[in-house]
């Protein structure tokens, strides 16, 4: 599967994609559809981080 060390890349790739979401929805306070499409894409990327977080401590 993975190792341990690009599991770690993937959750910094991971980071910095959540980090980008939130300026997004921070710049677009008033815009609700903007606000609502990223929210959806923060929520699926969280759920993903979640899963990550498992194997990297499976693999320790």
């Amino acid at each position: 599967m993975f190792t341990k060390e690009e599991l770690l890349v993937i959750r910094d790739a991971f980071k910095v994609a959540d980090d980008h979401y939130m300026k997004v929805m921070e710049d677009n306070m008033n815009n609700k559809n903007i606000m609502v499409s990223y929210n959806r894409k923060q929520k699926k990327l969280w759920m993903v981080q979640n899963k990550l977080n498992k194997l990297i401590e499976e693999t320790k």
